[in-house]
């Protein structure tokens, strides 16, 4: 779906009489030109039409806005149809015409990410803002004590290592608090091999997305198993083991989204019933955003999600996804009526959701309208 702006040219003496009524009462993005042709507006409002009627209608000493008529060229606008739409618009216009600020001037919350990188040979667990490929990150953490909370819960849990350093082995480090304090496995004294750490740290992983059921049946299967053996100490290792997860379940009880299994179908309003709007998240980064008329949808549907989720992974800029994320994010953290998230699992079955969604929509709008 392609997004085009209206252009508007502007006239001090006749804007307001004969431009103006042009310009809709709803929801959009608007850039304003100087004379020269030079922007000196990048912005969005939930009413166009009074934004600019309050830039160069009659001017009042109580209104504080720059005085834009003397010194305006033309302007442009795009209409948009829900607080989704307008905030990934802007975004896009300000990272093109702003690559070097535009976060600055971003409109939606940027969260933090839980960060294990697999690829050091004892991986540990630290926040991060950006994203590369064969990183495992999850999110979003809303408040810094829900970051700590779980930071904490995995590292008496699965004993990852907090301390900063290059761990190699075969180099242990008496002067670590951590050390000293056995609160971690020790990777650096050679008291687990990298074998058994990385275990660790996937079990910590399927914590984090709430896989305790998977882990606990694993756990409770080895136990029963070494019973068996006559080999009750090392059962009597992995029962702590399963007592300090359940332990710091209670104390961590959010679950997280992996970055790499984030991916959205996001329902959006048109500009009208009969039609409805389509942003397809993969892995965290908005692909494509696309327009369909509802009785078709089932038609159409189906083919642009085998394309856009089950092709190989399209050219996805690493430096946008984290972006992307935070931006979707915002409407799992805080929802909105016109905005529905529908997670990507079972393919096949999703157009079949996405009209499901849509009827409920509209029933509730009808059983909403009050009786005369």
């Amino acid at each position: 779906m392609e997004f085009l702006f209206q252009s508007i040219e502007y006239n001090k003496s006749s804007f307001v009489e004969e431009s103006l009524p042009a310009v809709p009462k709803h929801s959009g993005i608007y850039r304003i030109f100087d004379l020269r042709g030079k922007l000196i507006v990048c912005d969005k409002s939930s009413n166009l039409h009074n934004r600019l009627e309050r830039f160069y209608g009659p001017r009042s000493e109580l209104l504080r806005d720059l005085d834009l008529r003397e010194i305006t060229g033309h302007m442009e606008f795009i209409r948009t149809d829900s607080t989704f739409e307008t905030l990934y618009l802007l975004y896009l216009e300000r990272r093109r015409l702003f690559p070097k600020t535009y976060r600055k001037m971003r409109t939606f919350r940027l969260f933090p990410l839980r960060k294990i990188n697999r690829r050091q040979r004892f991986p540990r667990i630290y926040s991060s803002r950006q994203i590369k490929r064969g990183v495992d990150y999850f999110g979003p953490f809303v408040t810094r004590g829900q970051f700590s909370r779980l930071k904490t819960a995995l590292e008496h849990a699965f004993k990852l290592r907090p301390c900063p350093y290059n761990i190699r082995g075969n180099d242990p480090r008496p002067d670590c608090m951590y050390f000293q304090m056995r609160t971690c496995s020790r990777p650096c004294n050679n008291d687990i091999d990298r074998r058994s750490y990385l275990e660790d740290a996937d079990q910590s992983i399927a914590f984090i997305r709430g896989g305790d059921e998977e882990i606990e049946r694993s756990l409770l299967l080895q136990m029963s198993s070494l019973s068996t053996d006559m080999k009750f100490e090392e059962a009597e290792v992995l029962r702590r083991r399963l007592d300090r997860i359940q332990r710091a379940r209670q104390e961590a009880k959010d679950t997280f989204f992996s970055i790499w299994d984030f991916n959205y179908l996001v329902v959006l309003p048109s500009d009208s019933v009969s039609r409805c709007r389509i942003a397809f998240v993969r892995e965290g980064s908005i692909v494509a955003f696309q327009q369909y008329d509802v009785e078709s949808l089932k038609d159409l549907l189906d083919p642009d999600v085998h394309l856009f989720f089950d092709s190989p992974t399209p050219g996805i800029s690493r430096e946008y996804q984290y972006d992307e994320f935070c931006l979707v994010c915002n409407f799992i953290v805080d929802p909105l009526q016109t905005v529905e998230l529908i997670p990507v699992r079972n393919p096949e079955n999703l157009a079949e959701a996405v009209i499901t969604r849509i009827q409920q929509k509209r029933r509730k709008r009808k059983n909403s309208v009050p009786a005369i």
